[in-house]
């Protein structure tokens, strides 16, 4: 089994809204769980399913009113983050985008996102 070291110090953030916001896939794909910041939004972004998928597919929208609630994950490792990748099969299904999202105290910050392709 494949545990991610959390020794590294250079560390990630990712906003997740699907799976990845289950601890308990979290423990099992990392072997721990991440500091989460639930009640965060992706703007100008929408949430679909995925046919022939158990889980959902955001993509960007032109309508400004739309929005993606999930997750902000905290202090993740280079490797914690390729387990992400290849969880959500990166550059396959998903491309791992840099983005703005607001969290609950109204202000913004950059994170990274799983968009589908």
């Amino acid at each position: 089994m494949l545990v991610a070291s959390t020794a590294s110090k250079t560390t990630s953030s990712c906003f997740v809204y699907g799976t990845l916001m289950s601890e308990e896939v979290l423990s099992c794909l990392l072997g721990r769980i991440p500091s989460m910041l639930p009640r965060v939004v992706l703007k100008n972004h929408s949430r679909h399913p995925v046919r022939d998928r158990v889980y959902p597919g955001v993509i960007p929208s032109t309508l400004t009113s739309s929005a993606v609630e999930g997750v902000l994950l905290f202090d993740l490792s280079p490797l914690e983050m390729k387990l992400l990748d290849y969880f959500e099969e990166e550059s396959i299904d998903y491309k791992r985008t840099d983005v703005q999202v607001q969290i609950p105290d109204a202000t913004s910050m950059e994170t990274q996102a799983y968009i589908w392709c």
